[in-house]
């Protein structure tokens, strides 16, 4: 997990993708500076709703991100920024997103449905 400022701050010029759900930034590292695993910070402002929203909106992204991490490279650093949409969305809505992202960003290879 991303967890010091300064790893968000490093986040901010990063290249990026986003759909209307949600959005990422994303910083791939050399692999001989790269940490060995894949780091994910989340960030949900008080816009998308109260501190359970919030919480719920979290859950359910670590959930589908323990099953896509395997196909993202180790040494990736990835920033999920929710949009006021993820508040109403359904668990396969955010997971479509989600692997929208990482696709268009060539973080994982293309998933056929």
């Amino acid at each position: 997990m991303l967890t010091a400022a300064a790893d968000f701050t490093a986040l901010a010029t990063a290249p990026r993708v986003s759909t209307p759900v949600l959005g990422i930034r994303y910083r791939t590292a050399a692999p001989a500076t790269s940490a060995p695993t894949l780091r994910i910070g989340i960030a949900a402002s008080k816009k998308i709703g109260n501190a359970v929203t919030r919480n719920r909106i979290r859950r359910r992204l670590k959930s589908i991100l323990r099953e896509l991490a395997a196909n993202v490279a180790p040494g990736t650093d990835v920033l999920i920024s929710v949009r006021a949409a993820a508040a109403t969305a359904s668990s396969a809505t955010l997971r479509a997103a989600l692997t929208e992202c990482l696709v268009r960003a060539q973080l994982i290879p293309t998933v056929r449905a």
